[in-house]
């Protein structure tokens, strides 16, 4: 076992690891054949949610163009589109509204997300609202989140989400640096961007969170810091730190490969991420996660802490992506396919797939490392204490090589261990498993 842990182990140089892992959800999960999609959708809509929070994912699948970094471009906006999507949207909810998948327990998040939810006309996200407002069983202090951009987001459009009871926005800036801005296809400056957040934050409406990216073209540690000033001088309730993924599918990575654009090396990326984790500290922000933070109580950042703790997750919209009872399934991706199925009254399905015996342990280790602290003995196995003991050696190493602040059971991540945070969860997701079910062999052996 020494030799499946040593695989596993950090260097104690500047980099920890050659490069960051990339956590594959659908990992671990098998595929259920499309011929089986109505059966097995009709069981899972026919079983109460229960044991375990919820959440609601709404997708809105059109840009007004296709930004450099972005792996979820699907449709060219046009507004024309807006009130027959949103009228399909609806109809999709209300189908199935009374089901015992949606109404066996409270809804604790809503999330609007794109693609550019706020490209939608002012009526038709008022009438979306609320209609998840109307046919989902929210809880009494759900977070309903509207992810936005500043191109469309104008004073009608904010009005009509805050009025319907949208009660967070999270908007994409990734960067105050203007050129930096237009190299990635955004049309606004980094000024009118600023200029918009403070408008938005003014209203003392609803929370109100920015993105950044770091290690994008053209941004250098300078721009980055520039960044993370501009961030701390707005009166926002949270920021978002994510590291740049080229995936690819995007325009950037075609570029990247052509030699035409170059990206950070991973140094620069940690100490891009380090100076971020600083600079919020020294400001008082309160680190919610492993890119989260959060300025004032307002910010609860729970959509997206509920959905790595393995929260049940309904789904609604073309490209959208559910979970619960243990099946995974995405409602169709490609429009035309999505419009003609809910004309016809059906639940339009891409995939399908049922999770491993592992899964609640799985969800476990990504909450917790999504958290910064994870306790090795409180995972829901019946020998936690004997993996956890196991697995002390990589325990050890990750605190040598400065990923851990202590070497027991219970891992708390330092800020250079929340950069590789991705790399100790596919570590544990692949162990754990392994180590229980030797020790139960053993223990049945015995």
């Amino acid at each position: 076992m020494s030799a499946e842990l040593s695989a596993w182990f950090a260097e104690k140089g500047e980099l920890a690891f050659a490069k960051r892992a990339l956590v594959m959800p659908w990992r671990h999960r098998t595929p259920i054949t499309e011929a089986d999609h109505p059966a097995a959708w009709q069981r899972l809509q026919a079983t109460p949610r229960h044991g375990r929070k919820g959440l609601a994912y709404v997708h809105v699948p059109f840009c007004a163009n296709h930004c450099l970094f972005c792996g979820f471009y699907q449709n060219r906006w046009q507004e024309e589109a807006s009130r027959p999507y949103t009228d399909r949207l609806i109809a999709e909810i209300e189908r199935e509204a009374d089901t015992g998948l949606v109404q066996g327990a409270p809804i604790h998040a809503v999330y609007l997300g794109g693609g550019t939810p706020s490209a939608l006309a002012a009526n038709d996200l008022a009438r979306l609202i609320t209609a998840l407002r109307n046919h989902l069983p929210l809880a009494p202090d759900a977070e309903i989140t509207v992810e936005g951009r500043i191109r469309h987001f104008d004073d009608a459009r904010i009005d009509a989400c805050l009025d319907a009871g949208a009660n967070r926005f999270s908007i994409g800036v990734q960067s105050f640096d203007s050129h930096v801005r237009q190299r990635l296809g955004r049309q606004a400056s980094g000024e009118q961007a600023a200029a918009f957040l403070e408008g938005l934050a003014r209203r003392d409406r609803a929370t109100v969170v920015c993105d950044l990216i770091f290690g994008l073209p053209d941004q250098d540690e300078a721009v980055w810091r520039r960044d993370l000033d501009t961030v701390c001088a707005l009166p926002l309730d949270g920021v978002d730190l994510y590291a740049l993924n080229l995936l690819p599918t995007t325009p950037l990575f075609k570029a990247v490969e052509l030699q035409r654009r170059s990206l950070s090396s991973p140094q620069e990326r940690q100490r891009m991420y380090l100076a971020g984790v600083a600079r919020l500290a020294d400001a008082g922000w309160a680190q919610l996660s492993n890119s989260h933070w959060a300025r004032t109580t307002r910010e609860r950042n729970l959509y997206n802490q509920l959905i790595k703790d393995g929260a049940d997750c309904l789904a609604f919209g073309s490209g959208a992506g559910g979970s619960a009872h243990g099946v995974s399934y995405v409602v169709g991706g490609e429009l035309a396919g999505y419009e003609a199925q809910i004309d016809a009254g059906l639940k339009p399905l891409s995939n399908m797939a049922t999770s491993d015996a592992w899964q609640r342990t799985r969800d476990a280790v990504t909450g917790g490392i999504e958290r910064g602290r994870l306790d090795l003995r409180t995972l829901p196995l019946d020998d936690a204490g004997i993996v956890a003991a196991q697995l002390q050696p990589l325990i050890a190493n990750w605190h040598e090589a400065g990923l851990l602040a202590d070497a027991g059971p219970v891992l708390r991540l330092t800020p250079r261990g929340r950069f590789w945070a991705n790399n100790l969860h596919s570590a544990l997701n692949e162990l754990v498993p392994s180590l229980a079910t030797a020790a139960a062999a053993e223990s049945i052996a015995a």
